[in-house]
This record gives structure tokens, C-alpha cells and sequence, in this order.
């Protein structure tokens, strides 16, 4: 029998998945071989019955309901749904966040909640992490949705505003998560320009039969399915979601950044400027500002946006706390964001109040108009707006108070199909990064040699380069993987399990992708995973080391360690215990106590960036409901020309 472990505690609506599991059974069995017509039916007065009053997770509905989706995916895809891609479809459908180890089918799993929330008739918004992932889902379960006389629409970046609210309308829409948020602000901007005018106008116009008609995107906000919920409402909350007017010309005041620029070149740390020692803050010394100021004439222009030590203060910054191909990659003269946790490309984001000016200015790229803020909400108040919410992670331990205490969101584990084989190998530690760059070549050498598969994940597009560069000068056959998820890129991801495969990619790269072994790499003991540095929180290595033996199969896993890693910085006592350790890298650093000594210290460490993380995310979301603003008011200027 499964047991099911709830983080907060056992309501019996989730001791008793296992028993709602066989009821869902004993129902497929009675409509096994069912014509579509006959499905439709038994769908048709499903909804009836939910739009009656019947609570989508009664017995009845998740019995038969999940029973239509069974035979609907049996008689569609050829495939039959495992207990455990059932039991995390019931813990969604409870509105709950059902914990789903990587590879165990959280695509079809999410397919039962959406399918029993849409019978409510107020449609379903299925959330991603990106556009490749909506689309990727939609393709294979519109046929699915369609056998049981449902509808299913997708948003892709480039939808026109009509098709768009076709897609809304449809009983599930597939999107990535920022998409529903910014149509949410559009229809904001349409009800507020509504609004608009003198008092009585309107009624006026509404007797006159002149009102103009307000077509709004969405229907509402009913139901949320999010997949990898830990990365929409965790990592991703820490940016608010900014309606933005187009600016893509040259900024009136690109004269002044390109100025500041040649300023804070001159500069000297320590001297004129301070730097945090974790790189976050910069502080300009006495000395900083009255060499800033010698030239009064740059102090009094009159494009000026803010204060002019404020331009060159962005231009310190952009040289000593933005790195590129870590925290931006420069692409056909723009300059595109990299996001820190997954190391993906963003082709739509900016950093506002003038930062993303001023790395311009550094890289010699034209220099674009700031963005105009329209309209804002932050991720944390945009999903609280569903009257259900509801997800799927593999990697939910770590955040499961955040996600009870801002979105009451209970996570329950689902255990795995078939248990795990996978080894995790003795921790490597190093002295620098260039000793291991070498040992990592070394491993995969010796992997590819036995015919076993190899995957190695990296934190930036940078050190993905640089551990290209030890490859190609070793004469190894490898794969690259950059940060801009694709079709090209899923199948790249999906042969790193063939025999002797080399890939390289950052740490999330590919994710939501399967990695299938052949039988060759299952014989040389399946895919090995190379961690090359700790990440700063934990959920993120796992999402990683997650990628090897699925489903049962084997595999192994190990870490690589370094002084100069950024984790081991921010703890000096790390470093300290690290550099008494490292004596022979050949022995000492490789035996299984040292692993298993500095594996909790490592933890410790990821813990409290991981709570540091979540302040911040507290804090965003106090101020925005403070507000509870969604529109931006225009900003006024002085005289001097600066924003207020």
C-alpha cells in the first residue's frame, strides 16, 4: 500500500489517497472500452453535477472522473497512468501540493486536476515555468482533452490579442506562469482606461446605447495547476510582474550614462567606493563624490532622470556586481538577463531605474529608453487571487512552510514508483577551480571510456564555457547546452542517456525533459551526474542530481568542492575546516567521512540563504499589500529633470 506523508500534518482527505486510488480503479474497470461518445456523456453530467454544488474532490466526482481520464489517456496515448502519478493527481485536485520526484509523470499527473476543475465551467490555468514547457504539454494533452469533449487552448509569446482570449476561454488554458500574470495587469489597464472620464459619462452612454464594449482576456481567476510550483511561486517571486510601455529607441539620456561610464573607470575601490563582501551593496566614499561632482556641468543636465552620482553609482555597478555570461549574455546588440536559479535565457526582462542602461553603456551597445511602468503585482498577490490553488515539484522540501504561509498550500510527499538506485559517490574537493576543471575532465574520461553516460551542471554560462574549453583541448566528445530551453535543447537533454554521452549545461538546463537510458548506459551503471559546485540553496542541486536514476533505473551522483567556490565564501568557517582538509586530494578529501562531515556544514550554509531569500520575499509581499496598487501612477520630474 502507498503511504502518504503530509508536512503539515494527516486530514484524512490525504490518509485516505490509497482507497480513493482503488475506487478510481474499480470505476475505469466498469468503463473500460467506452466509445468517446459514451466518455463525453459520463463527462457531461459530471459537470452537471459539479456546477450543481458537488465539490470537485467528492468520491464520486474524483472517482469517476478520474476513471474518464484514465481511459481517455489508455485509449488516446496508449498509456496507462501508475498509482503514483494518480495519488499526485488527487493531492492537486484536494488543492494541495503534491512533492513528485523528478521523472515519476508530473505531465499526466497534472492532467486529472485540470480535466475535474474544468467541470466547474470557469476555466483552468495549467502554469509552467516557460513558453517551451506550455507548449510542449499542450501538444501532447489537447488529444487527450479533446477524446472527453473538452477544450484546451495555449499562450505563446507571440498570440495576438483575439486568440488570446479564445485561448481563456477555453476549459484549460496552458501558459507559462508570467503570462496569465501579465494579461491579469492588461485587463487591469482595460477596466481602468473603462473607467475613465467625467462623472456620469458613462451612464450616459449606457442609456444611449454608445457604451463601448470592454473585452477582457480572462474569464476570471478559478483554478491555478503549477508546475515546478517551487520555481513559479518561490524562485521567480522575487520579481514583481512590471506592465511595461514599449521603449525600444535610444534613451534621451544615453550621453549621461556613456559619461558616467568614463567616471567609474577612474574610480579606485576602497578608495572612492566601498563593495560588499558578498557583492550585494556598493557605497561611494567622500572622496568617490567629490571626484563624481568635479564637473558640475554633468551635475546640472538637463536630461538627467535622477541624481547624476546616481548614474555613475549604476556604472560601478554594472562593472564589479554584474558579470557576463553569468548575469546577462550580450545577443544580436541586446543585452538579455540570465536567470541566477536555472541559468535560462529571459528575452523579455529588463532591470529597471537605470541599471540595465548602464550595462549597456559597459558592453559599447546602443543605449535603450528605460521601460515605463503601467502596471505591477508581485507573483505572491497575483497566484493568492485563485480561488484554488494547486501544484507539482520535486523538490518542495525547503520551502513548505513559505508555501503554507503565503499561499496555505499543505505539500504532501508521493513515494516513489520503484525505489531509487541511485549512488552518491564521496564529495571531491579541490584547492581552485582550475585543479578542478582538470579532475572533472579526468571522471568523465573515465566514464565515457566504460561507456557511461555523463551529465555535468554548471552555475552560469561562463564556467559552462570554460569546462567546454578543458574538453575540446582533451579531445572529448561532448554536448553544450546554453540557457534558452527549446526543442533543440530537449533533444539534447533526451540523448544525454546514450551510451558514452558527454553534456555539459547549467543546472536546470533541459529541465522537465526525460533522460532515457539505452541499454548500453544501463549496463556501465546508467546516468552520472556531476555536480562541478554547491548551489546556494539545496532545492536547486536536487532539481539537478534528481536528473539520474529515474524510475528505477541506475545511476550516481557526485559532488565537487573548492575554497573559491561562492558558497564556501560566504561561510568562512567552511573555508577554514576545507583548507585543514585538503592536504592530498588524492586520498584524504575523497574518503567517505570527509563527505559526510561537510555535507551538513554545506546544508547549514543553504539553509540560511535559503531563509535570507524568504525575508526577502516577505518583505516584497508586505509592501505590495500594503499598497494593494496595481496601476503605476506617472512619475512627475523637478526641474533638474529628475523622477520623483
Amino acid at each position: 500500500m502507498i503511504r502518504i506523508r503530509d508536512r503539515f500534518g494527516s486530514p484524512t482527505k490525504f490518509r485516505d489517497l490509497p482507497d480513493q486510488v482503488a475506487a478510481i480503479r474499480d470505476a475505469q474497470r466498469a468503463i473500460h472500452g467506452s466509445d468517446q461518445a459514451t466518455l463525453q456523456a459520463h463527462v457531461a453530467r459530471l459537470r452537471t453535477f459539479v456546477q450543481r454544488g458537488d465539490a470537485v474532490a467528492s468520491p464520486t466526482v474524483l472517482a469517476l472522473g478520474g476513471a474518464l481520464v484514465c481511459e481517455a489517456v489508455q485509449q488516446v496515448l496508449g498509456k496507462s497512468l501508475y498509482d503514483v502519478q494518480l495519488t499526485a493527481g488527487l493531492i492537486l485536485a484536494h488543492g494541495a501540493v503534491a512533492e513528485m520526484q523528478t521523472g515519476e509523470g508530473k505531465t499526466l499527473s497534472g492532467l486529472m486536476p485540470a480535466v475535474l476543475h474544468a467541470l466547474a465551467g470557469r476555466g483552468v490555468h495549467v502554469a509552467t515555468p516557460n513558453s517551451y514547457l506550455a507548449e510542449r504539454d499542450f501538444q501532447m494533452l489537447r488529444p487527450v482533452i479533446e477524446h472527453l469533449g473538452l477544450t484546451a487552448g495555449c499562450l505563446r509569446d507571440e498570440t495576438e490579442q483575439s486568440a488570446r482570449a479564445d485561448a481563456y476561454r477555453c476549459d484549460i488554458t496552458y501558459a507559462p506562469g508570467y503570462a496569465f500574470g501579465f494579461d491579469y495587469l492588461r485587463d487591469q489597464m482595460t477596466l481602468r482606461s473603462a473607467s475613465g472620464g467625467r462623472l456620469g459619462d458613462q451612464l450616459r452612454q449606457r442609456l444611449r446605447g454608445t457604451a463601448p464594449s470592454t473585452r477582457l482576456l480572462q474569464r476570471g481567476r478559478r483554478c491555478a495547476i503549477l508546475d515546478e510550483i517551487d520555481h513559479v511561486l518561490i524562485d521567480d517571486a522575487v520579481s514583481p510582474l512590471i506592465l511595461s510601455g514599449t521603449a525600444d529607441r535610444e534613451a534621451p539620456d544615453a550621453a549621461i550614462h556613456r559619461a558616467a561610464k568614463q567616471i567609474a573607470d577612474a574610480l579606485v575601490p576602497a578608495q572612492h567606493f566601498d563593495l560588499a563582501r558578498d557583492g550585494s551593496g556598493l557605497e561611494l566614499r567622500p572622496a568617490g563624490i567629490e571626484a563624481i561632482y568635479a564637473d558640475a556641468a554633468l551635475a546640472n543636465d538637463p536630461q538627467l532622470r535622477r541624481a547624476w552620482h546616481g548614474y555613475v553609482q549604476l556604472a560601478l555597478r554594472a562593472s564589479h556586481q554584474f558579470q557576463r555570461d553569468v548575469h546577462y549574455i550580450v545577443t544580436a546588440g541586446k543585452v538579455r538577463i540570465i536567470d541566477a536559479s536555472t541559468g535560462r535565457i529571459f528575452e523579455d526582462r529588463t532591470w529597471n531605474d537605470g541599471q540595465h542602461q548602464a550595462i549597456e553603456a559597459k558592453e559599447g551597445l546602443r543605449i535603450t529608453s528605460e521601460q515605463t511602468a503601467l502596471a505591477r503585482i508581485t507573483r505572491q498577490r497575483f497566484f493568492r487571487l485563485y480561488d484554488v490553488l494547486c501544484g507539482m515539484t520535486g523538490t518542495a522540501n525547503g520551502c513548505a512552510e513559505e508555501l503554507k504561509e503565503f499561499y496555505q498550500l499543505p505539500v504532501v510527499a508521493v513515494p516513489l514508483r520503484v525505489p531509487s538506485r541511485r549512488r552518491t559517490l564521496p564529495t571531491i574537493s579541490c584547492r581552485g577551480e582550475e585543479e578542478k576543471l582538470d579532475r572533472i575532465v579526468d571522471e568523465a574520461r573515465q566514464c565515457q571510456q566504460r561507456s557511461q553516460p555523463v551529465l555535468i551542471g554548471t552555475h552560469s554560462i561562463a564556467d559552462s564555457q570554460r569546462l567546454a574549453e578543458r574538453f575540446e583541448k582533451a579531445g572529448l566528445q561532448f554536448a553544450l547546452l546554453n540557457g534558452k530551453q527549446d526543442a533543440d535543447e530537449a533533444e539534447l537533454i533526451a540523448a544525454a542517456g546514450r551510451a558514452g554521452t558527454i553534456t555539459i549545461a547549467t543546472n536546470l538546463a533541459g529541465r522537465g525533459t526525460d533522460i532515457h537510458l539505452d541499454d548500453a548506459a544501463i549496463a556501465a551503471g546508467g546516468l552520472h551526474v556531476i555536480v562541478s559546485q554547491h548551489h546556494a540553496i539545496d532545492r536547486v542541486d536536487r532539481q539537478l542530481v534528481g536528473r539520474s536514476a529515474r524510475q528505477g533505473d541506475p545511476g550516481s551522483v557526485r559532488f565537487y568542492c573548492t575554497l573559491e567556490d561562492p558558497i564556501v565564501r560566504q561561510a568562512p568557517w567552511i573555508a577554514r575546516w576545507l583548507e585543514r582538509r585538503i592536504t592530498d586530494p588524492q586520498t584524504a578529501s575523497q574518503d567517505q567521512d570527509f563527505s559526510q562531515r561537510l555535507a551538513p556544514m554545506i546544508a547549514k550554509q543553504q539553509d540560511r540563504n535559503q531563509r535570507q531569500q524568504s525575508n526577502l520575499r516577505r518583505e516584497l509581499l508586505e509592501r505590495d499589500l500594503a499598497t494593494q496598487n496595481l496601476i503605476v501612477k506617472p512619475r512627475t520630474r523637478s526641474v533638474q529633470g529628475i523622477e520623483r
